[in-house]
C-alpha cells in the first residue's frame, strides 16, 4: 500500500531566509480580497509561498483552485506529486507542478540549450538548479537521496515548473521571473520536508541572472550591425577557466559557462576565435585546429534525463555504438563529442565533451585516418584535463571511477 504525499491537515510551509513582499497588502477585506487569501493560503497541500503571494491577490473577482496529486491516496499513483492551480479569471494565476524525475524532463537539459549566450532568453538564479525561459516559466530540480514514497519506481528527486502571472512589483521580466523560482523553490522544499526524503533544502533565491547575450552597436537604432562589444554572463566563470588551454590546444581561449553554481549540473565552453565577429579572429587558426570546445557533466537525477536527450536526436554514446566514419558531408559541423561516467558527490554523473575544429571549406570531405585518429586524440586529451582540472566542476563534486563510454560525431 502506498503512502499519500501528505497525511492529515495540509502543511503551510514557509521558506526560510528573508520574507519578500512584493505587494502592497490590502486591509479592508472588501470585495474578494479576504476570501481569495484565505484560498491561496489553503491550496496545494498550504505550498505555496502565501506571505510573498498574499498581497497580489486580486479583490475584483473570486478565485478557483484545481489540483491533482497533491493528495495521493493509498493504492493510487500519480505522474505529479503536485499538480495545482489557483486562477482569477482575466487577473492571473498561480500553476504548479511537481514530478518525481522517473523519466525525461518536459524541458531541455542538454549542454547547447544551457549555455549563456543561446538566441534564446534565459534566467538562471544562482544556487538554484533550473532555469526559465521565454515560454513563462521557471523549473527548479530537487534532490531526495531518501526516496519519495507513493512511486513505483525508486526516485532520488523531482522537477517542480512554477508560473506566477500576477501583477509583481520590479524591474520586468527579471522579477516575474525570480517570483516563479522563488515559488518554485518553496514547493520543492515543502514537498522533500514532507517526505523526509533526505538532502538540503535548496536555497530562496534572491536574484536572477538574464543569460541572453546582448550584442551592443555602435549605432543607437541598431542600423550598423558592427558589435563593438559582447555583454555575455558566464564569462570567465571561475569552473570554466582554463577549458582549452589544459588539453594542450594552442592559441588564447576564452571560457564562459552557466551561473547555476549547481552540484547537479554544469556547463562551460571555450574558443580562441573572436567572440564578437568570430571571421574576423587574428591570426586566423590553421585548418584542423582546435577552435571551440565544450565541456558538460550532468548528476544524479538529471544524468539519465540529459542522456536521454540527447539518445533521442542520435548524439548519445549509445546511438550508434562502434560506428565510426570520416566522410563529413556539406556544411556539416567538423565535431567530436565524447562521453565518460563518473560516480561524484550527487551520484552517477555523465560527462560529455566535444571539440570542434576550423575549416575553409564548407564542402564535403573524407578525413584522412591520421585526422580522424587526431580527432579522438584531442577528444580524449579535453576529457582528462576536464576531469583534473583542480579549479573545475568534477574535482569540485569529488569525481571518481570514471569510464570512457564512447564518441559521437557531429557530422553524422
Amino acid at each position: 500500500m502506498r503512502k499519500p504525499l501528505f497525511i492529515g491537515v495540509p502543511l503551510v510551509l514557509v521558506a526560510t531566509g528573508a520574507v519578500f513582499f512584493l505587494g502592497a497588502d490590502r486591509s479592508d477585506g472588501s470585495g474578494h480580497a479576504a476570501a481569495n487569501r484565505a484560498q491561496l493560503k489553503r491550496a496545494c497541500a498550504g505550498l505555496l509561498p502565501y506571505e510573498e503571494l498574499r498581497g497580489l491577490v486580486p479583490d475584483d473577482v473570486a478565485g478557483a483552485v484545481g489540483q491533482y496529486g497533491t493528495m495521493l491516496r493509498p493504492d493510487e499513483d500519480s505522474r505529479s506529486l503536485v499538480n495545482c492551480s489557483v486562477t482569477w479569471p482575466g487577473h492571473g494565476s498561480v500553476r504548479v507542478r511537481a514530478v518525481a524525475l522517473i523519466s525525461r524532463m518536459p524541458m531541455t537539459v542538454r549542454a547547447e540549450d544551457i549555455l549563456p549566450g543561446g538566441d534564446d532568453e534565459g534566467y538562471e538564479a544562482p544556487g538554484v538548479t533550473g532555469r526559465a525561459g521565454k515560454d513563462g516559466r521557471a523549473w527548479v530540480v530537487a534532490e531526495c537521496p531518501g526516496g519519495l514514497e507513493g512511486r513505483v519506481r525508486e526516485v532520488s528527486g523531482m522537477y517542480v515548473t512554477a508560473d506566477v502571472d500576477l501583477p509583481v512589483s520590479g524591474k520586468g521580466e527579471s522579477a516575474e521571473h525570480l517570483t516563479d523560482f522563488r515559488t518554485a523553490v518553496q514547493v520543492a522544499n515543502g514537498i522533500t520536508a514532507a517526505q523526509k526524503c533526505g538532502g538540503s533544502p535548496l536555497r530562496t533565491p534572491t536574484r536572477v541572472v538574464d543569460t541572453y547575450e546582448a550584442h551592443v552597436t555602435t549605432d543607437a537604432d541598431g542600423g550598423n550591425m558592427e558589435v563593438v562589444g559582447i555583454d555575455e554572463p558566464g564569462l570567465g566563470v571561475r569552473k570554466c577557466r582554463g577549458l582549452g588551454e589544459r588539453a594542450g590546444f594552442p592559441g588564447k581561449w576564452t571560457a564562459s559557462g552557466d551561473l547555476q553554481d549547481s552540484r547537479l549540473l554544469s556547463v562551460c565552453d571555450a574558443t580562441i576565435l573572436d567572440r564578437k565577429d568570430p571571421a574576423n579572429t587574428d591570426p586566423t587558426p590553421p585548418d584542423g585546429a582546435v577552435v571551440e570546445v565544450s565541456a558538460a557533466s550532468w548528476a544524479g537525477p538529471l544524468g539519465e534525463s540529459a542522456n536521454g536527450q540527447y539518445y533521442r536526436t542520435g548524439d548519445s554514446f549509445g546511438f550508434r555504438e562502434g560506428e565510426r566514419t570520416k566522410v563529413i558531408p556539406d556544411s556539416e559541423p567538423h565535431e567530436l563529442a565524447l562521453w565518460a561516467r563518473s560516480e561524484c558527490a550527487a551520484g552517477t554523473t555523465y560527462h560529455r565533451v566535444t571539440v570542434r575544429t576550423e575549416t575553409s571549406s564548407l564542402s564535403s570531405r573524407t578525413l584522412g585516418e591520421a585526422e580522424r585518429t587526431t580527432f579522438s586524440e584531442d577528444a580524449r586529451k579535453l576529457m582528462d584535463s576536464y576531469l583534473a582540472d583542480p579549479g573545475g566542476w568534477p574535482e569540485q563534486q569529488r569525481c571518481h571511477e570514471t569510464e570512457i563510454l564512447g564518441e559521437v560525431e557531429g557530422w553524422r
